[in-house]
């Protein structure tokens, strides 16, 4: 079902979604490269005060994107529609969000381009779930050289890719600990999820060239080396 379709405005607002959803689809008069300023905020308000942010907060749409399509799903493109990015971003596992009476997932968009349309679909489904995706940021200090972060429960990351970063190290949930180059994450990460994104010229793209994404299945702790002067985001999308 189409939840929201625009051009010329800089915000969504709230978008509504009062029926189940498992997955949104966000179609973009944009190729990747060109986001800039796009967020996105999703999240679940209970009519019994427990809400759940899946997004907490507003969240780089670029991230947003590449958490949620890496492994299975590629970003693509629809010339025939005018749009040059098409994601299918699973924010729920195996159905719909169930939603009780008087939930209601809210989506909102912000810094969005006035001169590009927008569009969000939400996928239903047969079978509802309480198995719901969410995602958090953290980050290293531009000052910061050596910083560990705790992953136990988290299965995908999201890490911006830049050559400040000297090694990160993987600890395992067996007691192991693994050094890795960026390169050689890099490397593993596309073998594991060779196409990406395909292009609106039909080129494929296995890679990008701003952000690493990277699988933590059994990882408690990655550990990140760096030299000063950049500031190194991470997002994690938690394990269900």
């Amino acid at each position: 079902m189409e939840i929201f379709k625009k051009t010329g405005v800089k915000e969504s607002g709230i978008i509504p979604v009062t029926k189940g959803v498992s997955t949104l689809i966000l179609a973009l008069e944009k190729e990747y490269k060109d986001l800039t300023t796009e967020t996105i905020r999703v999240e679940i308000e209970r009519a019994n005060g427990t809400n759940f942010e899946i997004t907490k907060g507003l969240m780089s749409l670029k991230d947003f994107l590449l958490a949620t399509t890496y492994g299975e799903d590629a970003l693509v493109s629809d010339l025939p529609r005018g749009f040059g990015l098409v994601a299918t971003c699973e924010i729920a596992l195996n159905g719909a969000i169930h939603l009780f009476e008087k939930d209601v997932i809210k989506v909102e968009l912000k810094g969005l381009d006035e001169t590009k349309k927008y569009q969000i679909n939400g996928i239903e489904e047969p079978l509802t779930t309480t198995q719901i995706f969410s995602f958090e940021h953290k980050s290293m200090g531009s000052e910061d050289t050596n910083k560990d972060f705790n992953v136990e429960g988290y299965d995908i990351l999201v890490l911006d890719k830049d050559d400040s970063i000297e090694e990160i190290n993987y600890s395992f949930d067996n007691g192991k600990i693994v050094k890795y180059s960026l390169f050689e994450l890099e490397v593993l990460s596309k073998s594991i999820d060779p196409v990406a994104y395909v292009k609106s010229n039909n080129s494929i793209q296995s890679s990008f060239p701003d952000k690493i994404q990277l699988p933590l299945i059994a990882v408690v702790n990655v550990n990140i080396r760096k030299t000063q002067g950049k500031t190194i985001n991470l997002i994690l999308r938690n394990h269900i």
